[in-house]
């Protein structure tokens, strides 16, 4: 992949870039950590220091994209646990809420499944040598048992009912802590070799949230789940930098 960047110093240009943005709403689908870090740190400043608006430590750089961009794709993080078993118990309670059905143990049928049910509400749940494919039968059930106090559009996410039907309601999971009970995999095939592995005992294999509907939920003020949304195409990292030393100004 090629990243090219260019620079505008018109001061026309900016100024017609200033406009068109002057009411439009951004939304942060991606680095609210950093955003909040970058709030603090100017906060810290602005009460150590004399500060003037374009001090830099008042500004953190961003990367915008258009939510139609056809382009623009979330790729799904999938979740592994360690120090759970998939027991009998936990299929048959999963068989509550889910159709359950035995698969093929190989990315190429995960994918296939988690394709084909990409309408629906579907996982597949790896024990490093059997695969089933979760579909849910029934939203409703869903919304009785995950937070009450999130949007109905963020109650029914997959993100959402893996981690509050799925771990904390069937599995018993509690409160877990990353690295310790729960990692992440970027890509299905790192998913399974981590189980593999014996890195985690178990990995649910999810499909990705649609761009358009993170920014429904993001309007309504409303917080995903951790790893939730990984956007792409980003820029390179490190390819722009923005010095915010104290003494720096725009």
């Amino acid at each position: 992949m090629k990243h090219t960047v260019w620079k505008v110093s018109d001061s026309q240009k900016l100024e017609l870039i200033r406009k068109e943005m002057e009411d439009k709403t951004l939304v942060i689908t991606d680095g609210h950590h950093r955003y909040e870090s970058a709030i603090a740190y100017r906060d810290e400043r602005r009460r150590e220091m004399e500060w003037t608006e374009d001090s830099a430590f008042n500004f953190h750089m961003c990367y915008m994209v258009p939510v139609q961009d056809e382009g623009l794709v979330v790729l799904p993080t999938h979740r592994l646990l360690k120090g759970f078993k998939l027991s009998k118990i936990a299929l048959a309670d999963l068989s509550r809420f889910f159709t359950v059905s035995e698969i093929g143990s190989t990315v190429e049928v995960v994918e296939a499944y988690l394709e084909r049910h990409s309408r629906e509400h579907a996982f597949c749940v790896y024990d490093g040598s059997k695969v089933y494919g979760l579909l849910l039968k029934d939203e409703k059930n869903v919304v009785e048992i995950v937070d009450a106090g999130c949007p109905k559009e963020a109650c029914v996410l997959d993100v959402v009912i893996l981690r509050d039907l799925i771990f904390k309601h069937v599995m018993k999971t509690g409160e877990m802590q990353m690295d310790k009970h729960i990692v992440y995999a970027g890509s299905m095939k790192e998913a399974f070799e981590k189980v593999k592995g014996g890195e985690a005992e178990l990995a649910f294999l999810v499909n990705p949230i649609n761009p358009k509907m993170v920014w429904k939920i993001a309007r309504k003020r409303w917080r995903l789940p951790e790893k939730s949304t990984d956007f792409y195409p980003k820029p390179v990292s490190g390819l722009m930098m923005m010095d915010i030393s104290p003494d720096e100004k725009l």
